[in-house]
């Protein structure tokens, strides 16, 4: 095995299990070897880890270090988030959320709609939800496109989907229809 492929199988490792990582490291030296490269740190998780580890070693402060030096998607989140909202660095912070988002991290995505949003227009997160409701609630809405619902006949083919929003607030499958606008816009 190359150097090489041990990186990228220990980076899919790393992805999955920060714990399974260490435990690949301790399977052979070539693991050991490859799990200081670079590209491990950009790759792993790190979402099981406190965000705001109160009492750290300097190990571990430099392990998370190292992952944001290395664009981890979920560190430059963080970090963002720690900087923008609590830090008084928000153009930083922003600047962090930023490359997250372009990495395709969810909730970095979301976060810079929302600071987007209320920088452009001052509206609260309520009234940004809100006109967003409105807007799907007086679109007609392909229900086998969106995959949700039972399907329509053949011949009905679109329907008003009303009802999902109004009695729940948020349809359950918020997730899958952000994910297809997401590809739609790429």
């Amino acid at each position: 095995m190359s150097i090489l492929s041990s990186v990228e199988v220990l980076a899919r490792v790393a992805s999955a299990s920060i714990s399974d990582l260490f435990t690949a490291k301790l399977s052979c030296k070539e693991f050991l070897e490859a799990a200081s490269e670079n590209y491990i740190f950009e790759h792993i998780t790190i979402e099981k880890l406190p965000v705001i580890p109160w009492t750290t070693s300097h190990g571990a402060s430099s392990f998370l270090a190292r992952c944001k030096e290395n664009g981890n998607p979920e560190a430059l989140f963080r970090q963002g988030m720690v900087e923008f909202f609590s830090s008084n660095r928000p153009e930083s912070g922003f600047q962090h959320l930023k490359i997250a988002a372009r990495k395709g991290h969810v909730e970095a995505i979301y976060t810079c709609g929302v600071i987007l949003n209320y920088k452009s227009r001052h509206c609260s997160i309520k009234e940004c939800r809100d006109k967003i409701k409105e807007i799907l609630q007086s679109m007609w809405i392909d229900r086998r496109e969106a995959g949700i619902g039972p399907q329509e006949p053949k011949s009905h083919g679109r329907t008003r989907n009303c009802s999902k929003f109004n009695k729940r607030g948020w349809i359950d499958e918020e997730e899958y229809t952000t994910l297809r606008l997401l590809r739609m816009g790429s």
